[in-house]
């Protein structure tokens, strides 16, 4: 039998270098296709997540934020409000109203009702941001005591 001497730190390298090389990548594993699997299927772009008031009393499904508007817009979520009493506008970034209105839940406080309201407006000439606000007024006073505010993309009429 032959004795293995070391050869300086040039033995170990070498141990080393051909430990990391190991055998080459197998289809399907990182980076590697597998040409047997079955194709990706196309999935539907999901809509962003609903936007809740501050207060949590007020949950807007439709519109989505980012969402751009031309005329008409459709307004949908749940509401914990008195007397099941939801407010709404349609406005632009530089304040101007085009549309507003009310609504009525399905229920309303303490329990949490559905609304849905489809709303027109006559779109600026130039589009524009704006926003889509669902909100409930205070029985007190009438100050909006619970708001949410949909940021959206008014497009022009011309």
């Amino acid at each position: 039998m032959t004795e293995m001497k070391p050869i300086g730190l040039i033995g170990p390298a070498v141990v080393i270098i051909a430990a990391a090389c190991g055998a080459p990548p197998s289809p399907g594993s990182a980076g590697v296709a597998d040409p047997t699997a079955p194709a990706a299927s196309a999935t539907a772009t999901p809509r962003p997540s609903p936007l809740v008031s501050t207060k949590g009393s007020i949950l807007v499904k439709e519109p989505a934020s980012g969402e751009q508007l031309n005329a008409a817009v459709v307004v949908s979520g749940e509401a914990s409000v008195f007397e099941a009493n939801v407010q709404y506008r349609v406005v632009t970034a530089s304040g101007k109203v085009l549309a507003e209105g009310h609504t009525t839940a399905t229920v309303g406080a303490p329990q949490k009702g559905t609304y849905r309201v489809e709303v027109s407006f006559e779109a600026p000439y130039y589009g524009e941001a704006g926003f889509v606000e669902v909100f409930e007024r205070s029985a007190k006073d009438g100050s909006i005591s619970d708001i949410v505010r949909v940021p959206v993309t008014i497009t022009g009429s011309y």
